[in-house]
Parts: C-alpha cells; sequence; structure tokens
C-alpha cells in the first residue's frame, strides 16, 4: 500500500521534472489517501511513467492511480485477448484435446458472450464488437473493485483483497 513517504517521494520526483508545478498546492494527505491501494513499487513506476510524457503541470492522483492500475493488471489488451478468442475457437473446432488456455477475465468475456461454439465467418464481427465491449467492462468493474480497495495481492496480483488485508 502507497506509503505517505513514497507518495513524497512521488511528487518530489513530479515537481522537478515539470518546470510549471507548484507543490505548495499539493495536499501530500489527500494525495496519500487516493493512492493509498496502490503498491509504493507500483506508483514509484507510474511516477516515472507519468514523468516522462509531455507536459509542464503536475499529474493529479487520480492520473496516479490509473497509471498504476495498468501497471498492476496482468490481463491482457482487448485486441489481443480477441486474438486469443479466434484461436480458442478455431483449435476448438478442430476437435484439439487440449484448446487454447484462455486468461480468467478473457474466458469470462467470452463466456458472457455465449461462448465461442457454432460461428459463422459472418458473425465475427459481431461477435468481436460484443467481446470487446464486455471484456473493456469486466477491466473497468476489475478497476473499480481495486479503487473501492481490493487489491491484488502480491505476485499473484490475480487474487484479491479486501481493506484491512481480511479475505
Amino acid at each position: 500500500m502507497a506509503s505517505r513517504e513514497t507518495v513524497e517521494k512521488v511528487y518530489a520526483l513530479l515537481g522537478t521534472t515539470r518546470p510549471g508545478a507548484d507543490l505548495t498546492k499539493i495536499d501530500i494527505e489527500a494525495c496519500a489517501m487516493v493512492l493509498e491501494p496502490i503498491p509504493d513499487s507500483a506508483l514509484l513506476e507510474a511516477a516515472v511513467i507519468v514523468s516522462r510524457q509531455e507536459g509542464d503541470f503536475l499529474p493529479s492522483a487520480g492520473t496516479l492511480f490509473q497509471t498504476a492500475l495498468g501497471l498492476l493488471d496482468t490481463e491482457l489488451p482487448a485486441d489481443e485477448a480477441w486474438a486469443l478468442v479466434l484461436k480458442h475457437a478455431q483449435s476448438a473446432s478442430l476437435g484439439a484435446n487440449n484448446p487454447v488456455k484462455l486468461p480468467e477475465r478473457t474466458a469470462r468475456a467470452l463466456e458472457l458472450i455465449g461462448g465461442d461454439v457454432g460461428w459463422s465467418l459472418d458473425e465475427i464481427p459481431f461477435r468481436r464488437k460484443e467481446f470487446i465491449e464486455i471484456y473493456g467492462g469486466l477491466a473497468k468493474r476489475w478497476r473499480d473493485g481495486v479503487a473501492l480497495g481490493q487489491l491484488p495481492a502480491g505476485d499473484d496480483r490475480k487474487r484479491l483483497t479486501a481493506p484491512g488485508g481480511e479475505r
């Protein structure tokens, strides 16, 4: 979880890399509260990423939060997930004993569109659109869960813990 010390380091970094930064207007306590669910290491990495982007002014704590969430999300981007779905459908249609294994969010999105059995070629663009929308919704739900204090735990970032560490 983001410590106050790390939040101070992050804003010190941003303050020195952004010529228009006015650190006197930053409430470190408020930023620490917003960034609390993020591990220190992810927050520091997010600060470096944001520092490398164009701009003269300090990014909001929300920008740092969203950048760090992108680092914590171990699932595939939607287009890569869709490519895997197509490979899965092809391997299943060929009767493979071990079809392509799908990551959790990809498998759930595929399940929510009714699976990949019996698609015609004409359906694929529609199925892709439907999959991408549902996949994006699942990604948003994951991000919202982290924002509410559910955080990927340790190296196994797919397990979520509640605030205070309870399961």
